[in-house]
């Protein structure tokens, strides 16, 4: 998706409705500009139970996304791996997205998927940018159309 070709439709929540940012603190300022567009998306859509919970890195995302939806309608996740010398981006990338997927199916609570995985700093400050590709509202709006 790209922010050319998304729709963000409008959509007003329930004032209940309750919704868990999990973010990854490794590559922070870029994991920090996806949250601040993603909050600002809720908001806008009437959002009023926002609460952002921080962990190590993108690993970490589905274990606190899974406690998260204990107390949450809805949570999104966000991380940015950055392919390095090593298989490691791979291994992350892969167990993070089939972690997430298993823990949505099994809470039956939709997860917003926001990590990043990127080739190079360039790509991933990209995807993160609100002025460019803008994922962390992207994101946003993909959960609150499974909110409603």
């Amino acid at each position: 998706m790209s922010q050319d070709t998304f729709d963000f439709k409008s959509v007003s929540l329930d004032a209940n409705t309750k919704v868990t940012i999990v973010a990854a603190k490794w590559n922070g300022l870029l994991v920090d500009s996806m949250v601040k567009s993603a909050s600002e998306r809720l908001q806008q859509a009437g959002c009023k139970h926002i609460n952002i919970v921080r962990v190590p890195g993108a690993w970490e995302l589905v274990h606190a996304s899974q406690q998260a939806l204990m107390n949450s309608d809805g949570v999104l996740s966000f991380g940015v791996v950055i392919r390095g010398e090593t298989t490691h981006y791979e291994l992350i990338s892969e167990a993070v997205a089939q972690g997430l997927m298993q823990v949505s199916i099994a809470e039956k609570k939709p997860i917003g998927f926001g990590l990043i995985a990127a080739e190079n700093f360039e790509q991933a400050q990209q995807r993160t940018d609100v002025m460019q590709l803008d994922k962390g509202k992207e994101v946003a709006q993909s959960l609150l159309e499974m909110l409603v």
